[in-house]
Order: C-alpha cells, then structure tokens, then sequence
C-alpha cells in the first residue's frame, strides 16, 4: 500500500472544511491512504468516514502532539494527547501499551530539534526508543537530513517514513509492505519497521544533488511505488555481452570437434546448425507462437550425424561452451549491475529472471558474473520450449514468484519481446534503453517507464 502518512487538517478545520477534493487527487494518482492529523484535535469518526467514501481513498486519523522535542505524529491512540510534555513522559505514560505509534515530525522543524534528529539517528540514546520512526520525507524538511538518511541508511538503525506533512496530500508517501486495515495496524507496520518512504511528486532535484533527469515517467510514481516483485531480462538489460555466429566460428568449433573424430568443416556445420535449428523452431510452432530449441539438441544431432556415433548430452554440453568461448567478443555487467541488485534486495523485493537464452551458455555466466545470490528463480527459454513474448513463459514466472501480475515489474531492453510481453501479462513495465533489444516492435507499445539513458541506478529512484 501507498499511504501519506501525514496530511495537516489545520487549515481545513479552521475553515470548517474537510480535504475531500484533495484525498479525491491523490487517490487519482495512485495512493491508496492518507493519514489527516490536526495539532491537538482529533478528527471525528463521523468527518473520517465523509472523506473515506467521497474520496474513495482509505482514511486513517492522527493527531499532532508538541512536545519538548519537536512535534510528533501520532496514529492509533483514540483521545486527544496534552502537549508539551517530554518525548520520554508521551511515550512511557500514554503511548507503551495503546498499540499506537509515535514519528518524530522534521517538516519546518528548528536547529535544535534539527540537531536532535541526528544524533537520534545514530542512537545516541541509551533509553528506551523514543519515537517509533522520523518522518524524513515531507514538505520542508531539511535537505542535509535527507541526504543523511540517504547515504548512511545501512548504519542508521531507525525507522523511516515519507508524509506530505502540508495541506496538500500526494508529494511524499511511504511504502507499506503488507496492507493495513485501521490505525492500529498501520501503526504496527511503523513499530515493526516494515515500511519504506518514498517522494511521489516531491522532489524536483535528487537529495544527493543534481536533476532527477533519465526517467520518463507514463504511469503516476505510486502505482510503480506499489510493485512488490521485480523480474529482469539478462542480455541487454544486466549483461551487456557482444558476440558472433559466423563461419569463423562454426570453423573453429569443426576444428575442436575433429580432434574427437567428428569430420565436418565450418561451412557444412554452419548449414546443418542453421537448418536443424530451422526444422525444429517449425515443428514446435505447432504448440506455441514464439517457440525456443535446445542448443544442446541440436549439436547432440550434428555430431552423431557427422561422427556416426551417438553424442551424450556431457559432450554435447562441451560443445556448447566451446562454441560459446569462441563466439563471445566481450561480456561484462553493466555499470552498478551488483550494488543495485543488492540494494534492491535489502529493500524487500522478490526478484527473478526471464531470458530468451540457451540453459548451456547462459548458467555458467550467470556463475561467472557471481548474480545467482540475487534472484529467487532463473527462467530460460530453452529450460520451457517457448521464448518472450509467450505468455507461457510469463505465466511460469508468476506462480515462482507467487505475487500477482499487478504488483509485478518487468524490467528489460526489447520493446517486444520484454515490454510487450509483459504488458500483455498484466505487468508493470520499466524499458531500459540500451540500443540493445529491438526498439521498433510491430505493434505501438508505451513502457510504464522508461531509462532513456540505461542507467540502471534509476532503477531505485523508480523502486523505492
């Protein structure tokens, strides 16, 4: 779920108007709740219910207590909080035990409290926690903080969220893992630290500094927010790999294979390959549209064909990577390829892969370039007889990943085979343009998102 887990009620309540219009908005683009809280009042049951159903947005209620601190946002406590009370007497005498949660608010926040965040950050309390979470993202909170909890996030141990924290629902959010029902829940998914925040509309420059340029978004950022599984094409899209099926090296394959009493020469190895590769893709159109064969078929009939003798699949498979070794020019990851798998990792996504490759090949790279650790599944076309963009072979990658299509993304570099297929599936799509994969597909096809400049590092600003 996408929630705003702070939109201010005081300028509504004081007009004695309630933000039906504007929750009505950001469910339009994409958020799934909204948190109002007021200081020192509570929205009533009644208004609650008004703004859930005109809006057609989830509502939950909160309140905003001033303590000594700094101001804290409450969700799941149902009275009204005093004020100025010390963040240790709110949390040990009203909030330990009512199953509610406790976010240190930054918006507008001053020096002091600034300065007090920090070094919370770094625990540098030995009491009892404070706040359950900070609410780093939001309107006008300091840059320098978010840049922090940006590149110190893997030794910061607290929990953080994402709210508007303004008049205005749907610029920041935060990310829920599992749905929430009430206060109560959601304030349980904040204690257990099951959440992530996130700038929908927010940020016009990156924290770090510099345009948030290379994305071009065709789909609102929360439905991309809300993507729990992540699925990859390989070559072209991870492994950037350069490579030739030519005489040369059908001729240098002849020549390893005559050293096993396999007499062919490159250009009749070359025709067989081609025709038999040609034969097979016609027999199994029969079943499927976009059919795959097995390499090792293929070289297991030439070489019992040119040797007389039946070839094992062990032979075959030597075959194959030698063939592989002298058709391959350069392989190599693309940029970043590890770190941000890794980071996507750690942020809780269910990760596999689909590629039109041979099982042959495409294993021992896989082994090579050290990318196993990342993926809970690997799905080649030779390993299921079909190829993308059959939605087999789509099909086959949801029941592994067991997450729905809609909360799925297909990341790849092939308008068609990845982005149309996909698509078709029911899947959210990011295009990652690197002059690759085929760019003019039969049919017009628009990718949910697109890398226009292949950067994979945009991947995380689009999967936060």
């Amino acid at each position: 779920m996408v929630i705003d887990v702070y939109v201010s009620l005081d300028e509504y309540l004081d007009r004695g108007v309630l933000p039906i219009e504007e929750v009505r908005e950001a469910g339009g683009i994409g958020f799934d709740g909204v948190v109002l809280a007021a200081r020192g009042r509570l929205l009533s049951e009644e208004d609650r219910r008004t703004v859930e159903e005109s809006s057609g947005v989830r509502v939950f209620r909160g309140q905003i207590v001033s303590c000594r601190e700094g101001d804290v946002l409450v969700i799941g406590h149902d009275s009204v909080l005093p004020s100025g009370l010390s963040s240790i007497e709110l949390k040990a005498a009203y909030l330990r035990d009512s199953g509610a949660c406790s976010i240190l608010v930054l918006s507008n926040a001053s020096e002091e409290t600034r300065s007090f965040a920090v070094r919370y950050m770094y625990k540098s309390f030995d009491s009892f926690d404070l706040f359950d979470a900070l609410l780093i993202y939001g309107s006008g909170i300091s840059r320098r903080l978010q840049r922090k909890y940006l590149d110190d996030r893997r030794r910061i141990l607290f929990c953080a969220v994402g709210g508007s924290a303004c008049a205005t629902p749907g610029l920041y959010c935060t990310k829920f893992y599992q749905d929430v029902e009430d206060e109560k829940s959601l304030a349980a998914q904040v204690r257990a630290g099951r959440v992530y925040p996130c700038p929908i509309n927010g940020f016009s420059v990156d924290p770090r500094g510099g345009d948030l340029d290379g994305i071009v978004w065709n789909v609102p950022k929360a439905e991309m927010i809300k993507t729990r599984g992540l699925i990859f094409d390989l070559y072209g899209t991870l492994i950037d790999l350069k490579s030739s099926e030519t005489h040369t090296e059908f001729h240098r394959l002849a020549m390893w294979l005559s050293s096993f009493n396999v007499q062919v020469s490159g250009d009749v190895l070359m025709r067989y390959y081609r025709q038999r590769c040609s034969e097979l893709y016609a027999k199994a159109q029969k079943d499927v549209k976009f059919p795959e064969v097995d390499i090792l078929q293929v070289l297991r009939d030439a070489v019992t064909l040119f040797s007389g003798r039946e070839c094992s699949v062990e032979f075959a498979r030597k075959a194959a990577l030698i063939f592989r070794a002298v058709s391959i020019k350069s392989i190599r990851l693309y940029p970043n390829t590890r770190r941000i798998l890794r980071e996507l990792r750690r942020r809780g996504y269910n990760m596999g892969v689909i590629s039109n490759a041979q099982a042959a090949f495409t294993v021992p790279e896989i082994e090579d370039l050290r990318l196993w650790q990342f993926f809970d599944f690997v799905i080649l076309s030779s390993d299921v007889g079909c190829s993308k963009p059959e939605g087999d072979i789509y099909k086959i990658a949801s029941r592994q990943l067991e997450i729905p299509p809609e909360r799925t993304a297909f990341i790849g570099d092939d308008l068609f085979g990845d982005i149309f297929g996909a698509s078709a599936h029911g899947y959210k799509t990011v295009f990652v343009k690197t002059n690759v994969g085929n760019l003019h597909p039969p049919e017009s096809i628009t990718p949910d998102v697109e890398l226009v400049d292949g950067d994979l590092r945009n991947l995380l600003r689009v999967f936060p």
